[in-house]
């Protein structure tokens, strides 16, 4: 799952009622820590060259890596990274990543069989502000 979506598609979860705030605590408190919160402000408009090319059954820890198209004109570069997932007892229990923001004219991916797809046409990319003078 990905942000509440299958991935790959898939049938989707039934919506989830958030629980009501412990008594004292305001429900904005709650809502900021759950897993959904902001996402109208992702800026995301596809993940590309997902791959999962180590799974290790034994020790139970997967491999996954994979790339963050931003909307276009958007001033916030892709996002090139990993993960690790620990699994145990059947559940991920825990997620390890490393991240790269990828400079626009820079192609990501470089694995196969992508190996440089996704470079951005200047036009995609805004111009930088230029620097103020004191």
């Amino acid at each position: 799952m990905e942000n509440g979506t299958p991935a790959p598609a898939g049938r989707f979860l039934p919506p989830v009622t958030p629980a009501a705030p412990p008594a004292g605590q305001a429900a904005s408190a709650t809502a900021a820590n759950d897993c959904v919160s902001g996402l109208a402000n992702f800026n995301l408009q596809m993940v590309v060259a997902r791959r999962i090319p180590l799974v290790d059954e034994e020790a139970q820890v997967a491999l996954g890596y994979a790339v963050f198209i931003r909307r276009p004109g958007s001033p916030t570069p892709r996002n090139v990274f990993s993960e690790w997932f620990v699994i145990d007892d059947a559940k991920i229990r825990t997620i390890y990543t490393a991240m790269f923001y990828a400079p626009a004219d820079l192609a990501v991916p470089n694995w196969p069989p992508f190996e440089g797809n996704w470079p951005l046409p200047a036009s995609t990319v805004p111009t930088a502000a230029a620097p103020r003078q004191p």
